[in-house]
């Protein structure tokens, strides 16, 4: 008896990163490139410039001066694309250009090109003050369809072992969020860390345990362990577990204003750690 071909793997899909020159896409684009070496999948550098309107300057000394910046960042781009290849031997990087809004054409691109996730820079680095998550990364990340990393530069690292912390609902749709965890997870050799904040009601570890125990079927090399426990879940996730290499949280799909709730909204002003946005619902 012939044995049936086994199918062959497909590509993993690329990552693409909104590139605009700062010092936050930078560490963006070095976290991407790293995770997309451990993915074996393609970098995609994208800078959205500024859609000029097409009508005469005040003065034509201003001609010169209005595409300047954005030739500084496209050099600037195509720059890191080269180190990133030289860094990271056999990565694909590609780069490209559009205009318009970054928060609209990020995830206009991300759809064209079948992405598999977009990184962002994110700044600002300390929770008692004003956050400053930035416009463009707010609307990217609460509308794109696809998983958003968000990159603070002081977490532009490779993972130290500390592992991947997930917060989830396990009476809610949870399937893609703890699934995109233990893929990173398993990627990465780390630890995953599932945590439940029971704001109002009893205490109950076993939805946890058991939504963690199905989604652990698909990846057995992960060694996962559960942790149920009263509060508010952004602040239990930034106050006890903002030390992970990847906080994970969930994103509902068509929320209204700026796409997000309150936990994914909070966890992705004040975290330092990389945070992870799954859509899903």
């Amino acid at each position: 008896m012939s044995v049936p071909p086994v199918p062959p793997t497909p590509p993993a899909l690329p990552l693409l990163v909104g590139f605009d020159g700062s010092p936050r896409s930078l560490a963006a684009a070095q976290w991407a490139a790293r995770e997309a070496v451990a993915a074996g999948a393609p970098l995609r550098l994208l800078h959205v410039g500024q859609a000029w309107p097409k009508v005469q300057p005040i003065s034509v000394e201003f001609q010169p001066v209005l595409g300047a910046s954005e030739h500084v960042a496209r050099t600037a781009m195509s720059a890191l694309a080269e180190e990133l290849r030289a860094a990271h031997r056999g990565l694909t990087v590609e780069t490209a250009t559009a205009e318009g809004g970054p928060g609209n054409e990020i995830p206009r691109e991300a759809g064209r090109t079948d992405t598999g996730l977009i990184v962002l820079g994110a700044s600002g680095e300390d929770r008692h003050m004003v956050p400053q998550l930035g416009s463009t990364a707010l609307h990217v990340a609460g509308r794109a369809e696809i998983p958003v990393v968000l990159v603070r530069e002081s977490a532009a690292r490779a993972p130290h072992g500390r592992g991947v912390v997930v917060g989830v609902d396990p009476t809610g749709d949870h399937g893609a969020v703890l699934d995109f965890a233990f893929a990173w997870a398993a990627r990465h050799g780390l630890l995953l860390c599932a945590v439940h904040a029971v704001s109002t009601g009893p205490v109950d570890p076993e939805p946890l345990e058991a939504a963690v125990a199905a989604a652990g079927t698909r990846h057995p090399q992960v060694r996962a362990e559960c942790v149920t426990r009263p509060g508010d879940p952004a602040k239990l996730l930034l106050d006890q577990f903002d030390e992970a290499d990847l906080l994970v949280v969930g994103r509902r799909h068509h929320r209204p204003l700026h796409g997000m709730g309150p936990t994914d909204h909070a966890v992705s002003h004040h975290a330092h750690s990389p945070v992870a946005l799954i859509p899903h619902g």
